[in-house]
């Protein structure tokens, strides 16, 4: 037996260190290990030639692609089409959040075989041995214009996934490892019950490997080159006795590092700690500066905590990044205004810290898309239309659209430090615009949002292009990257 696993490409990929493609690599592994070939294709390196190539050479009859709501969707239709027209009888396998929320309407599209919904380490192997598909939980299929949905699989258990292994060899590290810099994901599930959130539905459930499997995988990353770690897990704080034995790792291995935490759960106490053992900087999902939306978000948490983080990390001489959200339903003008008036006071209480300010966009089922519904807002219809979602803009329904996408821009900018370097002539233009629309918070349509929008494909090949720097987000600067 053996596979095929695609990620995808990315919008403005060059923009950030490339993660490395998790959701294929962990079912890769899981399939290794029950002695089924596989091959992974990540497309922002990869060629869909070599994909093709290697159809043609080892005759998989399954192919899994990973895909996320937004233009990923039109990458993978773009590659599954070529892998039809090129080889009919290959069956394409979709799997991933935007597949699993919306199965039927996936299955819609006659280049897609299968969806599965959920974690699809289990499933997928299923599916390639052989079992019968009516049998296998978290598969979705069709058979003729029918679809059929089998119930959903169980999730992997803390013991499951502490035996899933990074199989590195299977990738280039060095693709990932830029400068020292690597992002990994030590965990799943997250239990709060944020109402826009997608892991409300169907990972609600923190499992996460040991801190002896942490160091054990994170050794093999130190040995690869990785010195500046970001952890992109949902619930990194989970498990305090986990956290504590890592602490001291970091330490003995002069390991720098980021993680999410929220706002509520940080104190004098754990901020110290986590300065002594190494860590750069702190990420909070802050997203509004407006108890009411908050409250209509159900984070459970409140103005005084966000404005307490801020303090906290000023005084441990931590940074911070915070994320924001408008374009919520129910959210007023007041609202949004409240919400620029509490970034800015978080900005003057830490001058270290950044930001970025997100359009919501309610994923199907959320208490949120009820929300929106309820407000107007008309979902995409198909696949395709859901490949036109970004987080930089705003829906129609919203009364406010052009300020928001302003909004939205805005603080792309002034919120990263990215753009304060010196260095870069078109920077140095693009803040000082950015900049007075901040500080006299004129949010109206301007030139920078016409140019993103119908320049966007024009800005994502330039970009692409540059392969001879990267910035560097623990120190802030543009250092030299040598590709292979």
């Amino acid at each position: 037996m053996n596979s095929i696993l695609i990620y995808p490409q990315l919008e403005f990929a060059k923009l950030q260190i490339p993660t490395p493609p998790y959701s294929i690599l962990f079912i890769a592994d899981y399939l290794l290990k029950r002695n089924v070939d596989v091959k992974i294709f990540d497309l922002r390196f990869d060629s869909l030639s070599q994909v093709i190539n290697d159809i043609s050479d080892n005759d998989p009859e399954f192919i899994g692609i990973s895909v996320m709501t937004g233009p990923q969707i039109y990458y993978a239709l773009k590659i599954c089409e070529i892998i039809k027209k090129e080889f009919n009888n290959v069956k394409i396998v979709w799997g991933g959040i935007h597949s699993t929320i919306l199965p039927t309407q996936t299955l819609q599209n006659k280049f897609i075989d299968f969806v599965i919904r959920g974690e699809g380490e289990k499933a997928y192997h299923e599916l390639v041995s052989g079992k019968n598909q009516s049998q296998i939980k978290g598969l979705s299929f069709k058979k003729g214009k029918k679809i059929f949905h089998n119930p959903n699989s169980d999730f992997l258990t803390s013991s499951e996934i502490n035996e899933l292994n990074i199989p590195w060899t299977l990738i280039n590290p060095k693709r990932y490892i830029r400068n020292g810099n690597l992002n990994i994901i030590t965990s799943r599930g997250c239990p709060f019950k944020c109402a826009f959130c997608y892991n409300t539905l169907f990972n609600d459930v923190w499992r996460g490997w040991t801190a002896e499997k942490c160091i054990r995988e994170l050794d093999k990353c130190l040995n690869l080159g990785a010195k500046k770690i970001t952890f992109y897990d949902d619930y990194f704080f989970a498990n305090s006795k986990r956290i504590k034995e890592l602490f001291v790792y970091f330490k003995e291995q002069d390991i720098r590092w980021k993680a999410e935490l929220r706002v509520n759960r940080l104190d004098y106490s754990l901020a110290e700690e986590a300065k002594n053992h190494g860590c750069i900087q702190m990420y909070f999902g802050a997203e509004s500066g407006s108890q009411r939306v908050l409250n209509i978000l159900n984070k459970n948490i409140s103005i005084k905590d966000i404005i307490q983080s801020a303090k906290i990390t000023k005084d441990t001489d931590l940074s911070a990044d915070y994320s924001w959200m408008v374009g919520i339903p129910g959210e007023t003008k007041p609202d949004v205004k409240k919400t620029i008036t509490l970034i800015k006071k978080i900005k003057e209480i830490n001058p270290e810290s950044e930001f970025s300010i997100k359009i919501l966009f309610p994923y199907p089922k959320t208490e949120i898309y009820t929300l929106a519904k309820r407000e107007g807002f008309n979902p995409p219809a198909n696949l395709i239309d859901w490949a036109e979602v970004r987080r930089d803009q705003a829906s129609n329904y919203l009364k406010l659209k052009n300020q928001l996408e302003m909004i939205s821009i805005t603080s792309a900018i002034i919120g990263r430090k990215v753009f304060e370097q010196e260095s870069m002539p078109i920077f140095k233009l693009i803040r000082f615009m950015a900049d007075f629309r901040w500080k006299y918070e004129f949010f109206s349509a301007g030139f920078e949002n016409f140019f993103f929008k119908i320049f966007r494909d024009l800005i994502d090949k330039v970009i692409s292009r540059r392969t001879s720097v990267e910035y560097d987000p623990f120190t802030h600067e543009f250092v030299s990257i040598k590709e292979d």
